[in-house]
């Protein structure tokens, strides 16, 4: 097993983001339901569908957090968000699979969001990646997210059409190189930025072959379910943890003798409380990733790679679901909350991930979890009044 310490610091990294596509998407109410949970709460089931975006071939979209803004529930007052699921679709409403619009990632923020770590960036509230359309964030029965209808709703959304790369080496590593933001002349970047968000700005190309013509519509597609019955619910708090000390992203090199790649990085809990949901995110050739308190298993979140080409939800190759943590455990103010993320980083890649193995770049290593406000409390036992502006420090780093 190889260890490594990502960065040196943990300040937060300079991101380059974008606006055109902000400018021109808005977004509509495309489906409503209603229904009464088991518990006796009333459940509003909205989804929410963007106006079209038009990609070529190789075609990157990374949109501006702070501009890029969302519909959500125009509701007065209070109401809980019990369930929120995000995924590309076509023109005909269908789900669009990884191996034709790759969904790095979208993170969804709003005008409140919590301190959380790395100098405020991992501030969002709702979001995941490739795995989106079988992981959804779904807190336990009588919990959720407590919003106000006033709040301004935005996104950082992530995409890259895969299709018609130039194969210079094989297709598989042509995707790999697309959706890990290889360097390539053209693309906006620096040799040395290869593999962060640099290389995949707004409206930048991956390598194309001419194979594939024209523009593509699609459409981000989120629903979620909330409840205006707050009094039924719990409310939770979220935070977000990196396990590579604030890189948020990350390179990993190639290494056949000792091919399982360990990232680590520990955080001291702010707070004590019951944590009701953990739930984690790696990258492709990720084997795990692991929440541990005080050195203890806490959580170890599992990823699942698809078996089918071209099948939406089971995609060969990709990641497309994440094992997640529902019952509650504990934390004690001052606790030592660790994330590990384990990579294999051998030639011979045995994870199921559909691209070459050895390096890696722009992986992540982050865990999100929610924790019931009620319970939290100061070192002193006191009730915590403002939990979003609790804050972590950084324990350490695990070095080789």
């Amino acid at each position: 097993v190889s260890r490594s310490a990502s960065v040196s610091s943990n300040s937060a990294p300079t991101m380059r983001w974008s606006m055109p596509l902000a400018a021109s998407t808005s977004f509509h109410l495309h489906d409503h339901a209603e229904r009464f949970h088991d518990l006796g709460y009333h459940v509003v089931r909205q989804t929410y569908r963007s106006d079209a975006m038009s990609l070529r071939p190789g075609e990157v979209v990374f949109t501006d957090k702070d501009h890029f803004v969302l519909q959500f529930p125009h509701v007065k007052g209070s109401y809980a968000i019990t369930r929120f699921q995000a995924e590309v679709v076509d023109e005909a409403g269908a789900s669009v699979p990884l191996d034709e619009v790759y969904n790095h990632h979208w993170l969804v923020f709003n005008s409140q969001g919590n301190r959380g770590v790395c100098g405020g960036f991992l501030t969002y509230i709702f979001g995941v990646g490739q795995e989106s359309r079988r992981t959804p964030v779904a807190f336990p029965d009588g919990t959720g997210y407590l919003a106000q209808g006033d709040w301004r709703w935005t996104a950082n959304i992530h995409l890259l059409r895969t299709q018609g790369l130039r194969a210079d080496y094989g297709e598989s590593q042509a995707v790999k190189d697309c959706i890990e933001c290889s360097y390539h002349v053209g693309k906006g970047c620096r040799p040395h930025e290869t593999g962060t968000f640099a290389c995949c700005q707004d409206h930048s190309f991956c390598p194309v072959d001419g194979s594939v013509g024209g523009r593509k519509n699609y459409y981000l597609s989120y629903t979620m379910e909330y409840t205006q019955d707050v009094g039924a619910i719990e409310p939770v708090r979220i935070f977000v943890l990196d396990g590579s000390n604030c890189a948020i992203e990350y390179n990993i090199e190639a290494n056949d003798a000792n091919p399982y790649q360990v990232t680590q990085h520990s955080w001291i809990a702010p707070s004590s409380g019951d944590i009701a949901f953990a739930q984690g995110h790696v990258h492709n050739a990720g084997v795990n990733i692991t929440l541990l308190v005080n050195d203890e298993v806490a959580c170890v979140s599992i990823p699942r790679y698809g078996t089918e080409p071209k099948t939406p939800g089971n995609e060969k190759g990709f990641i497309v679901e994440f094992s997640t943590c529902r019952t509650k455990f504990v934390i004690k103010a001052g606790d030592r909350i660790g994330v590990r993320a384990v990579y294999y980083v051998g030639h011979n890649d045995t994870t199921g991930s559909g691209v070459p193995g050895g390096s890696h770049g722009g992986v992540m290593a982050l865990f999100y979890l929610g924790a019931v406000e009620s319970t939290l409390r100061d070192a002193g036992g006191e009730v915590v009044k403002n939990p979003w502006q609790l804050e972590w420090q950084p324990a350490h780093a695990v070095l080789v």
